[in-house]
């Protein structure tokens, strides 16, 4: 069962790219969550030694440990966390690997404002339910 700040609506977000990561920051933060960023996966899984996240969104292709070694790092560890991969490129990845690895969904770049809000909203009402 999750703890008790496992149900807080609070998102970390993991992405390389400074203005991607500063303006999905803004638009999360618009939409009423709390974000935690990382600029890279070193930076995110020492993040994730001190605090949980039910939902946490990485992008795949990043410098050093890339999005995919990123969630099987995660997995090692936390099975309970919502895993959504991000990328720009999704073609160039298997989306049954994904799964695999232990993705639990995916979001294409660019991303609309509608779809990220859905896939946010969907992951913490599935969290609500378990």
């Amino acid at each position: 069962m999750c703890g008790q700040n496992m149900m807080e609506e609070k998102i970390l977000f993991i992405d390389d790219d400074t203005d991607i990561r500063e303006t999905i920051k803004n638009l999360i933060t618009h939409m009423g969550y709390k974000v935690t960023v990382a600029e890279n996966a070193h930076d995110a899984l020492s993040i994730l030694d001190s605090e949980e996240f039910p939902l946490i969104i990485t992008d795949l292709k990043m410098p050093g440990i890339n999005g995919t070694q990123l969630c099987k790092e995660i997995r090692k560890v936390n099975q309970s966390s919502i895993i959504y991969a991000l990328s720009g490129h999704l073609t160039t990845f298997n989306l049954d690997d994904l799964s695999a690895i232990g993705f639990d969904g995916h979001l294409c770049k660019p991303i609309s404002f509608n779809s990220f809000n859905q896939a946010i909203r969907g992951a913490f009402d599935k969290i609500k339910r378990a």
